[in-house]
């Protein structure tokens, strides 16, 4: 059961979920409306991904600036503006942008912000966009006022977020010994090799 927008409200004034900064306005009946952050990672042409030793050096790490110009093909990892956690007994389940996805823009993996993950330090989510149109697709970047901090102008429609309540787990994600997304704070390459190291 997922909640309706009064019920989102509450659990992040309660503390059991954050969606940072929330803004009433992305709050739809039941999913909330997320953004592109300014940062990209772009995977290195001819490079072998490993998946029992990644090599370090995968992806070009890019600040977008003024937008970004995902090529028909194209895959690239991006970040969410907006930072999360959740308690032990919540989710917040992940679903695509449909507006983006009738442009040919879909995300690999749409999951879910496991129970318990970034209640130390919330985590910056990294999606994974693919380009399945014949045509460019511009994405731009939320862009922070320098001198205040504060948002100047709301990027991209990327994500949109629904949050339910979840059987209260024994560990948080972030202090499960296989946890290597749970401290994120910006977009980040596979971790696969690192699992259960």
């Amino acid at each position: 059961m997922y909640y309706n927008a009064s019920m989102i409200k509450e659990h992040i004034a309660a503390g059991h979920v954050k969606i940072d900064p929330y803004i009433a306005k992305f709050q739809g009946p039941n999913l909330y409306y997320c953004h592109l952050g300014s940062n990209v990672l772009i995977p290195k042409a001819g490079s072998l991904a490993d998946t029992k030793k990644l090599a370090k050096d995968l992806y070009e790490k890019k600040e977008i600036g003024d937008f970004y110009d995902l090529k028909p093909g194209e895959f690239i990892l991006a970040e969410t503006f907006e930072t999360f956690s959740t308690d032990k007994s919540h989710i917040i389940r992940l679903f695509n942008s449909s507006s983006l996805a009738r442009l040919g823009v879909v995300q690999c993996a749409v999951g879910m912000i496991n129970p318990g993950c970034g209640i130390k330090v919330p985590v910056r989510l990294t999606l994974e966009l693919t380009n399945t149109s014949p045509f460019t697709v511009r994405l731009y970047p939320t862009k922070l006022n320098e001198k205040s901090g504060e948002v100047d102008d709301f990027g991209t429609e990327i994500l949109k977020v629904a949050v339910a309540p979840h059987h209260e787990v024994d560990v948080a994600y972030e202090d499960w010994s296989g946890s290597v997304y749970g401290a994120d704070s910006g977009v980040a390459g596979s971790k696969i090799d690192r699992r259960f190291q």
